[in-house]
């Protein structure tokens, strides 16, 4: 009979005087073993930690996976879409969201970090051991630094280990609540928990075990491929999208330099839909074939213009989206005044701010701030 590996709980350094070092016990081993159809290959590491340092390791954790750089840039990049207030960022709010939780796994120390503090619930510590099991199975550390090679892939790897973690521990994605950004991040972090189970239940059907395990060793490659089982089956790959180095309009004087970019995926569309309660995200999103968001500065500085460009498997998926855009602006920025813009096919003022909406056959732009129709019309045109 196979035997159980026990946990080994290494915490006489980190745990206060007086407080018991009490880790997952073999029950709990046996639960995320079982239910995830994984073993343990060696003995998992846990550290029990006070409180602060608890939340400085998991401090170090955001930033080594989501950099402050990357976090700065991503608000910006919200900040266009009309997801965020001046108020608001994503450090603050994932911050506030690490410091909810009472136990991570490490995959980069190869360590279940646990609180000591209030001590984690069992369903907590389910989904973290099984998070180890999958490292110790497949290997987590390649997807360090992912983010900021390619977003969406990312989003789409890091959903499918916590798919497998969730459908062990019975986790669900909540109820979405809160500010536009609280809720379009919520959509992200918890899709796991979502439509990833979905994944993680078709594929057990489909090969079992086996089939779970090699699609943990090859990951979704975009989050197309998390959404739908066929997509990830047939390794269907992102439609490219071209995005011009500078645009400008010497008949207004007008120039902007991309600044940066990155990968939007199905996922980004169908959370973007489902923050602004805009009807049938899933149907809407199922057509995206391609996508990125970007950043474009004037010569002059001043606020950037952000950029959303779409490519959709066909014309008809574009006629989808180019739809429910009005209502989109409506909903993100509710004082927009529509206008007569001449080389897009709609456009709307808020204050300063610039929205224009351009499309060529199955390529989507929307661009907002000082240079949005002028961004707009040219992403649109270089993508056809």
């Amino acid at each position: 009979m196979r035997q159980f590996v026990a946990v080994v709980i290494c915490a006489a350094s980190v745990v206060p005087a007086g407080a018991s070092a009490t880790g997952p016990s073999l029950a709990v081993l046996r639960q995320a073993e079982r239910a995830s159809g994984l073993h343990a290959r060696r003995p998992i590491r846990v550290l029990v930690e006070r409180a602060p340092r608890y939340d400085a390791d998991r401090a170090r954790v955001l930033e080594r996976d989501y950099p402050r750089r990357l976090r700065e840039l991503d608000d910006r990049l919200y900040a266009g879409l009309g997801l965020s207030a001046a108020t608001e960022d994503i450090s603050t709010k994932l911050t506030a969201r690490a410091r909810a939780s009472n136990a991570v796994y490490d995959p980069v120390a190869r360590v279940l970090r646990l609180r000591a503090r209030p001590a984690p619930a069992r369903e907590e510590l389910v989904h973290e051991v099984v998070r180890a099991l999958v490292d110790q199975n497949v290997g987590l550390r390649r997807l360090t630094g992912l983010r900021g090679r390619d977003r969406d892939r990312a989003l789409a790897a890091n959903a499918m280990v916590d798919a497998v973690a969730a459908a062990a521990s019975g986790r669900r994605s909540p109820a979405l609540a809160g500010t536009p950004l609280d809720r379009f991040l919520s959509v992200e972090l918890t899709a796991g928990a979502g439509p990833g189970r979905r994944l993680v239940s078709q594929l057990r059907s489909i090969g079992g075990t086996f089939a779970l395990l090699s699609a943990l060793r090859t990951f979704p490659q975009t989050t197309e491929q998390l959404l739908h089982v066929d997509k990830f089956l047939q390794r269907e790959r992102a439609l490219p999208i071209v995005l011009p180095t500078h645009v400008d309009d010497r008949a207004v004087s007008t120039t902007a330099t991309l600044s940066a970019s990155e990968t939007f995926g199905e996922l980004d569309v169908r959370a973007l839909l489902l923050t602004f309660a805009l009807p049938e995200p899933e149907r809407v999103a199922d057509g995206w074939g391609g996508g990125r968001l970007a950043l474009y500065v004037g010569a002059a500085g001043g606020p950037p213009t952000v950029l959303l460009v779409l490519r959709w498997d066909t014309p008809a998926d574009a006629a989808e989206w180019r739809a429910v855009v009005g209502r989109l602006v409506a909903a993100a920025f509710p004082t927009a005044q529509a206008r007569v813009c001449p080389a897009v096919d709609r456009c709307w003022l808020v204050g300063d701010r610039e929205i224009a909406a351009a499309s060529a056959g199955d390529v989507t732009a929307v661009a907002s701030g000082p240079a949005g129709e002028l961004v707009a019309a040219t992403v649109a045109r270089s993508n056809r």
